[in-house]
């Protein structure tokens, strides 16, 4: 099945507006947009007749609307997981960060940490400002406590542009694992990088719409989705409060003393170094 033929049938409930929405690559990613799945939640909450606009048949079933999601969340986790031509740095240190991954996968199964720590000096050997960042956070009433460990990497355009803060996770699709996944689900999963490289608006994109995925398949089974699997407690891993390591803490001497600054939580865009990056 090609991507057209299941985008046309995804997108035949919609009128012209909701399909201009969902299927204009920025508003796929722009977090104040509707997304398809939200259309569709709104169509099981209210009803047919208070959404005669977005759906023109009434009589459409619940697993047909539940599949109707599902593949739309395929879409939409297709294009924020992909790579584009406008974004050269990306692809650029994409390829130095799986190069990295081939050098030092003889610790990738037996020493997770200082896997890591080398991939993060690889880079920066490289030219790439490059950290590890160890996230934690406390227990809320809607929140269990965790801490995790992935990479960042800062990059200043030039021009002066604003600085852009990418990702770099290097087991991202076992974060989205869970129990007897349907098939649809699994699709899903396929469609996840072992090995994450993209900025913020990406990554959240596909954490919100994988959970979404997640909770169906569950829902599917008559199971209910575990706290750890809530996009909530996903999202406090790459966004909750942090802290980065650079220079000596990972064994190298930093870039010079304008190097980016560390706080606990967010980042400093007030990049002063421009880095020469090694192809």
């Amino acid at each position: 099945m090609t991507i057209f033929s299941r985008t046309k049938r995804v997108t035949d409930p919609l009128d012209d507006d909701a399909k201009a929405r969902i299927f204009g690559h920025g508003c796929i990613l722009d977090q104040d947009s509707p997304r398809l799945c939200e259309l569709v939640h709104g169509f099981l909450d209210d009803g047919p007749e208070h959404n005669s606009q977005t759906f023109s048949d009434s009589d459409l079933s619940e697993s047909s609307v539940m599949e109707c999601a599902g593949e739309a969340s395929e879409e939409i986790v297709r294009i924020a997981a992909s790579f584009s031509d406008s974004e050269p740095y990306q692809n650029i240190l994409l390829a130095h960060v799986l190069r990295a991954v081939e050098t030092h996968s003889g610790l990738r199964s037996r020493r997770k940490s200082i896997f890591r720590d080398k991939v993060a000096s690889f880079l920066r050997e490289l030219g790439h400002d490059a950290a590890v960042c160890t996230s934690k956070w406390s227990s809320t009433s809607k929140l269990t406590a965790g801490s995790y460990d992935f990479i960042d990497v800062v990059y200043k355009p030039p021009n002066d542009l604003p600085a852009v803060r990418y990702f770099v996770d290097l087991d991202f699709a076992s974060e989205f694992e869970i129990a007897r996944p349907t098939r649809q689900y699994a699709r899903v999963l396929q469609l996840l990088p072992q090995v994450f490289v993209g900025k913020e608006h990406n990554l959240r994109t596909i954490v919100r719409e994988s959970c979404d995925a997640a909770k169906r398949s569950l829902k599917s089974c008559g199971l209910s989705l575990p706290p750890w699997r809530r996009s909530s407690y996903l999202l406090h891993k790459w966004f909750g409060p942090y802290k980065r390591k650079v220079g000596s803490c990972l064994g190298l001497t930093p870039l010079n003393k304008d190097a980016v600054s560390c706080r606990s939580m967010g980042f400093d865009d007030a990049v002063n170094t421009r880095l020469f990056i090694k192809t």
